[in-house]
């Protein structure tokens, strides 16, 4: 299928591993030309090398997304030398402190401040940056990359769960301020993605409960039995990006306002 991704230019933050660069491959291959963010240099560029080497169409920008300056920053490099931007995939974000176990008791109030920072406020400065100029172009896309425990609450990191729910919530919002502007607002809840951010908790979890040693065993234990998702296996970073994009082409002109919840049948 040809999504007519030709000559758009898009944004993938937090796009120099894991989900992030998978969603950056993924919108080269199919025609886009990708600014690929991260803030590690090394790591950043070495995407961009890669999307290059494979025919693709790169540009690598780095920058804290919870700075002003370096945004404003991203913001300038990225009209100067592409002229604009068609597609905002707003993927970084996570949790400063990481993924641990922790529950309710004992975050306090910095612990929530910065991850809604890192998740929420960053995600608002971009729409910020890019949104007009869309809106002035009549066309565009607002991607945000959430959580699907933003809509069954675990226990555990509920700072995390609280931000995601509230990109679902900005992006719904948002769809309804961009009405008849030509550009489209959505969200997608991920789900258990395998990548090297997760690599770690996963193994964890395969070991505590004593899974099996080969992988092939193991995931589809922690799928149907831990997890309860319908699909017998974990995630990939590939499934999130076909949704992106989709949503990030014009057949999905007339989808706004929605979540799309791509969690394997949780």
């Amino acid at each position: 299928m040809d999504l007519q991704l030709d000559g758009k230019c898009a944004l993938v933050t937090g796009s120099s591993s894991g989900i992030g660069e998978s969603i950056a491959r993924y919108l080269a291959r199919e025609g886009a030309t990708v600014v690929v963010h991260g803030r590690n240099v090394e790591r950043t560029e070495a995407v961009c090398t890669d999307i290059k080497a494979a025919g693709g169409e790169a540009l690598a920008v780095t920058g804290d997304l919870t700075d002003d300056a370096a945004v404003a920053g991203i913001r300038d490099r990225i009209f100067t030398e592409m002229g604009g931007l068609d597609i905002l995939v707003n993927n970084a974000g996570g949790r400063p402190k990481g993924f641990a176990r922790d529950g309710w008791l004992g975050q306090g109030a910095d612990a929530w401040l910065d991850t809604y920072k890192l998740n929420v406020v960053a995600t608002a400065r971009l729409i910020d940056c890019f949104a007009p100029r869309m809106i002035e172009k009549r066309w565009g896309r607002c991607i945000q990359i959430a959580s699907a425990v933003a809509l069954h609450q675990p226990p555990n990191f509920p700072d995390y769960q609280a931000a995601k729910a509230a990109e679902i919530n900005m992006s719904r919002s948002l769809s309804r301020s961009l009405a008849g502007t030509g550009v489209t607002a959505n969200s997608i809840s991920a789900g258990i993605i395998h990548s090297p951010g997760s690599q770690g908790e996963l193994d964890g979890i395969v070991q505590e409960l004593k899974l099996g040693q080969r992988w092939q065993d193991a995931e589809q234990a922690l799928a149907l039995e831990i997890f309860k998702q319908s699909v017998g296996r974990v995630g990939v970073g590939d499934d999130i990006a076909a949704i992106v994009a989709f949503l990030a082409s014009p057949a999905a002109d007339f989808l706004t306002g929605t979540n799309i919840v791509v969690d394997g049948g949780i």
